[in-house]
């Protein structure tokens, strides 16, 4: 990092400098060099955010530091550790320099991942932050990995870089510190404008990508969002993308994304026609965290002026935030052309399924949701279906809702889109309450909108979703999702006599159960999530005869099902029960009153 004889030429004693080395990939340790000056003598609290901004869930990032040691100007410097996340250091002066190790092998958006492949960090997971010095400006500096060709992409301003992106760069505070993720390996980088704004697609792992059309998709996307707001709160936007497996997931931040997709969601054409649908639901994560440029990192809960990352902060506005923002990111797919109508309303009939499927969303409401997302949803277990409700699909529904609601309402002169506009004008500085969000809509829309919208976030009664989808050309038609179909995308089954009343998954060659809905054929039998399948009716429980149970007996009939739990083989009564409606198709029934709302081809 930078020398005892340089640190009065060339650091200045009011910034923080960080150094984060990819020293040791095969082991998965980042080296953290940490230097800050202290002007007058005094202990200095060091600690890790328990949580990052858009993730509601402690993860407690300091467990994931496994060395530690600091040294003032002339001596190594004694500390303890108060709590779990935080070292206090003894009383110091001059410059100290803090060394440590951080384990990163969390493959996801959240902390921090690091192999022979590639790299990935989020700073709230390896810096260190010096509370005292929050608002000084903060450096940090990614050295390259000898023998490797690997280059380097962030969204944090450069100070100096080499030819392969590593290098230092500056932040204004340490809040402004960890809203820039890195990325490091052999990317691909796929440039392009929207509204002569300079974007990147950036991808490290094994992809097939069509690059070519991915920066045409995501430019008319990017392109629909600037046009809606009116501006862009940045000068360049990067979508740092991890290309694994099997992995989904997404969190925004002030100028860039970091994103998570398997590999084979990133090839767009089918049988040279149709799109496929995981390459939809790609640009759609794309599409939601670069709206929340807007709706989450500019305009957010007030509560959330400032962060603090210690603790929990709770809301009851992320309906609003992550339920609004999940309704317009496929619209705004709709609207740029990208996504056809009739495609569009396949994904609503699927964001409808997950929304109000099982017992959850009759328990609980929107708002108690979003107040408790940091157990309840972020922390689901197998009975989350008959246990709670979701913020982000219902929420979505219920913006849906609100959008036609308006619509209707004002002879088509006012949507959503000028609720939204109304509440970032009025709210972005100082943020927002739930009554803020109430009272802008009912001067947007009109009072019993507002009074019907309070209602829905309240309440855990059925959405009207027929009525008000059938204004707009749109039919509605219930049926019963596939039993092997998995969140996000709910398939209808659309034939089958009987229901088992449970999900199921094919892991290493056998069938499990994994969520039971209360009440169900599979529940009243006994049987639990985790149970492995063997038998139906002295039948093999693979795929192809459960499927053909399903049409081969009618609801009251009994029959003997075998399962193993926990190495035992267990025999069970079980009785089936008639299908019942939990998976919604959409069509367009009248194209005169459906272009009202989407953008027929």
């Amino acid at each position: 990092m930078h020398t005892t004889q340089q640190q009065g030429q060339d650091m200045k004693q009011t910034t923080v400098y960080y150094k984060v080395a990819p020293a040791d990939p095969h082991h998965h340790y980042f080296d953290v060099c940490l230097q800050f000056f202290v002007a007058t003598p005094q202990s200095v609290l060091l600690r890790m955010p328990a949580w990052l901004p858009g993730s509601y869930m402690i993860r407690d990032f300091g467990k994931h530091v496994i060395s530690f040691s600091a040294t003032g100007a002339e001596a190594a410097l004694d500390y303890i550790r108060p709590d779990k996340s935080s070292w206090l250091l003894a009383e110091c002066s001059g410059w100290v320099t803090v060394h440590y190790r951080v384990y990163a092998f969390d493959l996801s958006v959240r902390t921090a991942w690091l192999d022979s492949e590639f790299g990935f960090f989020n700073p709230s997971a390896v810096c260190l932050e010096v509370p005292d010095f929050n608002e000084q400006p903060h450096e940090l500096m990614v050295p390259p990995i000898a023998n490797k060709d690997w280059r380097l992409a962030t969204g944090m301003p450069v100070v100096e870089s080499d030819t392969s992106g590593f290098g230092a760069f500056a932040a204004a505070s340490y809040a402004e510190l960890i809203d820039y993720p890195f990325l490091m390996g052999p990317l691909t980088e796929v440039a392009f404008t929207a509204k002569n704004i300079p974007h990147r697609l950036v991808l490290v792992g094994r992809h097939f990508a069509n690059t070519a059309q991915l920066a045409n998709d995501l430019q008319r996307i990017c392109e629909q969002q600037i046009e809606f707001w009116g501006h862009a709160p940045f000068t360049e936007y990067s979508f740092l993308t991890m290309v694994v497996g099997e992995g989904f997931g997404g969190l925004e931040h002030r100028n860039s994304t970091a994103l998570i997709c398997s590999r084979h969601t990133l090839e767009p054409v089918l049988n040279n026609s149709t799109n496929n649908d995981d390459y939809n639901t790609f640009l759609s994560l794309c599409s939601h965290e670069y709206l929340h440029s807007w709706n989450v990192k500019q305009l957010r809960p007030s509560l959330f002026h400032p962060y603090n990352l210690t603790q929990e902060q709770y809301t009851e506005q992320l309906w609003f935030y992550e339920g609004v923002t999940s309704y317009l990111d496929d619209y705004f797919l709709q609207q740029s052309g990208v996504l056809p109508a009739q495609q569009y309303l396949a994904r609503v009939g699927q964001t409808m399924s997950r929304a109000l499927r099982g017992k959850g969303p009759q328990r609980q409401s929107v708002l108690t949701s979003s107040q408790l997302a940091w157990t309840t949803f972020y922390q689901q277990n197998e009975n989350a279906q008959n246990a709670i409700s979701s913020y982000y699909s219902k929420g979505a529904v219920i913006a849906m809702l609100l959008d036609l609601a308006t619509r209707m309402a004002s002879d088509q002169q006012r949507s959503l889109m000028d609720i939204m506009r109304c509440v970032y004008e009025r709210y972005a500085a100082t943020g927002t309450k739930q009554e803020n969000l109430i009272t802008a809509i009912a001067e947007v829309a009109n009072p019993a909108i507002a009074e019907q919208v309070q209602d829905w976030l309240t309440s855990t009664q059925p959405l009207p979703v027929d009525v008000l989808l059938e204004h707009f050309g749109i039919q509605l038609a219930p049926t019963c999702a596939d039993a092997f179909s998995m969140q996000p995308s709910l398939t209808a089954n659309s034939v089958g006599t009987v229901s088992l009343g449970a999900a199921l998954q094919e892991r290493n060659g056998s069938i499990v159960i994994s969520r039971v809905f209360e009440d169900s054929a599979a529940a009243l039998a006994e049987l639990s999530a985790n149970d492995t399948l063997v038998a139906i009716d002295f039948l093999h429980a693979n795929r192809g005869n459960i499927n053909r149970a399903m049409t081969r007996y009618q609801p009251g009939d009994t029959v003997q099902v075998h399962v193993l739990r926990d190495d035992r083989l267990l025999e069970k009564s079980l009785t089936w029960q008639a299908p019942k409606a939990d998976c919604y198709q959409l069509s367009i029934s009248n194209a005169a009153l459906a272009q009202l709302w989407l953008k027929l081809s």
